[in-house]
């Protein structure tokens, strides 16, 4: 039998790392991207992972999937479900850029498969990047399913987004509005991976005039599960696009909200670019999920999210939002937004705004009136917002370097390079990561002036990391001795004149300080490379750790065609490095 706890009793911030916990050993489950809605990537009930046992000796890989077991790349983050199929403790569930879904046990040392279905109708394919974009700078060479899926374990259901085109025509490359192509919203069961709940169905849809073309699309963000959200007490499942690289025109970015018990019912439909033809406005976040919760102490619950590039007039009485931090109602209405002030020239310089996810601080972190939210951009700078009043748009004229002031809470440069992440939470402290610089550690105090995060960092690791570094922590509550970030070294494939290299897996101490001010490394996969060298390296994967286990998504490194996928696990170990 299984019993559900309610989070709140348990942990007063609320369900941070997990959907529920079941009466299983007190497993946890891990439902969404980047761990809950909140996006804080923690999973604070891990007892059996310390700083004491995650060192080369003790820990290391337990197993990697053989060649050719699962068919695509894995470029979403692995989920976890608990007793979900007969005989299966943990179950770990992935999807791949073939358009497949596949459910391993997350306790076998062996890491086969259990259950894989493909989506692909009769007649289709996934998508060649060839037809759609001539770059695919951070995905390539096909296109399936790109983002996480999210998990609803009352209804013992995981929803998914594929992409396809057709194989009876010939697609027309660099064609907006080709018929050819294809996203369709599945729900599959997840003791058998069959569809439910009147699925699969095409993404379609206007807004402002504006149709959403599926052949300029990717569909990166990891999907939403909000429960209650819709008008009729269904949960809503929430879709997010932005357009590929290279597309024309700059198309708009989009909202779908679909009802979860009957995904044929007519969607709740955003443009972030609302009435502007090829207005831009992104929303990718580089992986990262639509971030939803209270927006004040006994407030309502929204939507937070940013997009990249494009048009912005909602200071003239326009609805695009272009380089903007977005707060939504459930069913897609603006409820406030911030604007840099220099927007016109972020615009100008491809310096997106929405280039990271957004992750909300804790509820009552750094204040007990105002909720936080945090998000950092190319232009190298860290935004926190008041979730109730997030600033609005305080800029004048155009052009560079812009002109007025922002009106957010903070504004402060992190790096000089590019933020392609999203912040992770633990115990008054966040971890972000920026392109060639290290990870650093900031706390959130009501000492910080202006606060509520000190912008000087705490803490930096000695490694730097590349684009798409995206870290998580893992703890038990806040037990000293317990907390560790986990992040994987992504990789410049497949950038012009790079090739696949090894994904690396670091772990370092989240809660102390070294005697050079940095955080101090537990771990690393390179220091016993002969056991613990994972696949090679994708953009934007979220390591997810659960149950003293760590799974991660790679590529299979005996494929040199780059499109088959790999899934390695990490744990404790009985054989030491030799």
């Amino acid at each position: 039998m299984r019993y559900r706890i309610s989070c709140h009793f348990l942990f007063p911030l609320g369900c941070l790392a997990f959907g529920t916990i079941l009466l299983h050993g007190q497993s946890t489950n891990v439902l969404t991207v980047h761990n809950d809605i909140r996006r804080t990537g923690l999973n604070s009930t891990e007892t059996i992972l310390t700083q004491t046992n995650v060192n080369k000796t003790q820990f290391g890989k337990v197993c990697s999937s053989a060649p050719g077991a699962i068919d695509g790349q894995i470029t979403g983050q692995p989920l976890v479900a608990t007793g979900t199929i007969k005989g299966h403790n943990h179950v770990v569930y992935l999807a791949t850029l073939k358009d497949s879904v596949y459910a391993f046990d997350g306790d076998s040392p062996t890491c086969a498969p259990i259950l894989h279905v493909s989506l692909l109708p009769s007649g289709e394919k996934p998508v060649s990047c060839a037809d759609v974009s001539g770059k695919c700078n951070f995905v390539a060479p096909i296109i399936g399913i790109l983002s996480t899926p999210v998990i609803d374990i009352e209804s013992n259901t995981i929803y998914v987004v594929t992409y396809s085109e057709s194989t009876n025509v010939t697609c027309p490359a660099h064609s907006p509005g080709s018929a050819c192509f294809n996203y369709r919203l599945h729900a599959l069961d997840l003791t058998t991976l069959q569809e439910q709940f009147k699925g699969p169905v095409t993404i379609a849809g206007s807004a402002g005039g504006i149709v959403f073309d599926p052949q300029v699309h990717f569909q990166r963000p990891g999907l939403l599960l909000v429960a209650r959200a819709l008008p009729n007490g269904h949960a809503g499942v929430y879709v997010a696009s932005s357009m590929i690289d290279g597309s024309p025109n700059r198309p708009n970015g989009w909202v779908f909200v679909y009802d979860s018990k009957d995904l044929t019912a007519k969607p709740y439909i955003f443009s972030t670019t609302n009435g502007v033809q090829a207005g831009g406005g992104g929303v990718w976040g580089s992986g990262a999920g639509i971030a939803y919760g209270a927006d004040s102490p006994g407030g309502d619950e929204y939507l937070y999210f940013t997009t990249g590039d494009g048009v912005f007039n909602a200071n003239r009485g326009g609805k695009a939002y272009g380089d903007s931090f977005l707060k939504l109602t459930p069913t897609l209405s603006v409820a406030g937004f911030f604007t840099p002030y220099d927007q016109d020239c972020l615009r100008s310089k491809d310096l997106d705004l929405g280039s990271s996810g957004v992750m909300l601080i804790p509820d009552g972190v750094g204040s007990s009136t105002t909720y936080f939210a945090v998000t950092a951009g190319k232009d190298g700078k860290i935004y926190v917002m008041d979730r109730a009043n997030p600033g609005g748009y305080n800029g004048t004229g155009h052009g560079c370097p812009g002109h007025g002031s922002n009106k957010n809470v903070e504004t402060f440069v992190g790096s000089k390079f590019f933020y392609h992440t999203t912040a992770a939470y633990w115990n008054q402290n966040i971890y972000f990561v920026s392109g060639r610089s290290p990870l650093k550690k900031y706390r959130i105090s009501s000492t910080c002036n202006p606060g509520p995060v000190c912008t000087s960092p705490a803490a930096s690791s000695r490694d730097t990391f590349l684009y798409g570094s995206v870290p998580s922590v893992s703890s038990n509550s806040n037990v000293s001795g317990s907390a560790i970030v986990w992040v994987i070294r992504g990789d410049a494939w497949p950038f012009s004149g790079t090739v696949p290299e090894p994904a690396v897996l670091h772990a370092f101490d989240a809660e102390h300080v070294g005697t050079n001010n940095d955080l101090p490394e537990l771990w690393n996969s390179r220091q016993c490379p002969t056991r613990d060298l994972p696949g090679n390296a994708i953009k934007f994967t979220v390591p997810t750790i659960a149950n003293g286990m760590v799974y991660i998504g790679t590529m299979d490194p005996t494929d040199s065609t780059n499109t088959r996928g790999e899934l390695d696990v990490y744990g404790l170990v009985t054989a030491g490095c030799s």
